[in-house]
């Protein structure tokens, strides 16, 4: 029997390796594009998703803006809030004053030993309800209808989440009259009490109807340094090693620092990465008229004026999505972080290599629920 004894030639061979390197070579790089273009969308979804649940706390805290702050005092008080002569210790009210529901302004010049981001915004929220804990975002009232006060008086209850005992707690008085107050009660110069279901030490309990006593958690179990919670908002750069590798140079971070009952000290919390610039803007009724004015300052405004005229707090963030990415040109050498004249002009040329990374503009308005109150 005949067998064929032709094979391949070292030209076919050749042909078919030139060929199966040429297949290789372009499947290779498809598949580099894909896993490039994977990797970014991931990180692109991580920074959305981080930026959502930061800026949602952020959100949460402007709308509870002067949630439990008092208007008056029913007595003499001596209070204290940020430690020290920083930046924060800047926006600290009086020892004996209104508190203001909202505060803050730009960072022009970046104390020595700091790491802010310069000509970024600081802000401030004043509230029983932005401390960390769940007792800060609970309360409870006081108050009888009968014509003789009770014997004893007690906190009302909830089905769920009730103020424990041992909370330290403000009390406020609310008359249900023609004129709302807001009254801190001080006996005797103390601002707080510990909480207690069966009743209140007696100088914060009710002793007239048509009055409710309402009583806010602040903290657990620290006495008071002032009678309220306090946080603060600012973007700085962290320590070597605490930005993500993603970021690039001259970003930060977004932080929420409360100002700790222990020392005035801050603690922070690490809110969003990768953060340029912070610009916020408050919207104003000044006249009363409906006729809405915007500005980056509220210095030269009491706490009074703030809760009449404070309608609206816009915040801009700046930010990347995802980290670097070489295939990609960012088209322009600035942005606008805010509305002219009250935002600013971002320059991207300060950063390395910003055009290769994609940058964006978070915006949210939220409306401060506390602020802005008939009175009358």
């Amino acid at each position: 029997m005949l067998k064929n004894h032709y094979g391949f030639s070292l030209v076919e061979l050749v042909v078919v390796m030139a060929i199966f390197v040429i297949v290789i070579a372009v499947t290779g790089d498809a598949f580099n594009r894909i896993l490039s273009r994977a990797t970014q969308q991931s990180r692109t979804v991580e920074s959305n998703i981080e930026g959502v649940i930061g800026l949602e706390i952020m959100r949460k805290d402007i709308a509870s803006a002067g949630f439990g702050l008092p208007w008056s005092f029913s007595g003499t008080i001596n209070y204290q809030e940020a430690a020290g002569t920083g930046i924060a210790a800047s926006y600290n009210d009086a020892s004996s004053g209104i508190p203001r529901a909202i505060c803050g302004g730009g960072i022009s010049t970046v104390p020595s030993g700091t790491t802010y981001i310069q000509n970024s915004d600081y802000l401030v929220i004043k509230a029983t309800s932005v401390g960390m804990s769940p007792t800060a975002q609970r309360w409870t009232y006081m108050n009888y209808t009968g014509a003789l006060k009770p014997t004893n008086v007690k906190p009302s209850r909830w089905p769920s989440e009730n103020l424990v005992n041992g909370n330290r707690v403000i009390v406020i008085r609310v008359a249900l009259t023609s004129t709302y107050t807001k009254e801190l009660l001080v006996p005797g110069g103390s601002c707080y009490t510990q909480f207690n279901q069966n009743g209140l030490a007696a100088a914060f309990e009710p002793t007239e109807t048509n009055v409710a006593h309402y009583i806010y958690g602040v903290t657990p179990d620290k006495d008071l340094r002032m009678p309220f919670n306090r946080a603060d908002y600012y973007v700085r750069v962290p320590a070597a090693g605490d930005l993500p590798a993603r970021c690039a140079t001259n970003t930060g971070v977004l932080f929420k620092a409360v100002v700790s009952h222990d020392n005035g000290t801050l603690e922070e919390f690490p809110l969003l990465d990768c953060v340029a610039d912070m610009q916020v803007v408050y919207l104003l009724d000044s006249t009363g008229s409906g006729s809405i004015t915007e500005t980056s300052d509220l210095s030269t405004l009491t706490a009074d004026q703030i809760r009449e005229r404070l309608k609206a707090v816009k915040v801009f963030i700046l930010t990347h999505d995802g980290g670097r990415d070489r295939s990609y040109s960012y088209p322009n050498a600035t942005i606008d972080v805010g509305p002219p004249g009250t935002g600013r002009t971002f320059a991207l040329s300060a950063i390395q290599d910003y055009r290769n990374y994609r940058w964006k503009v978070y915006h949210m308005t939220v409306r401060p629920e506390n602020v802005n109150i008939v009175t009358q």
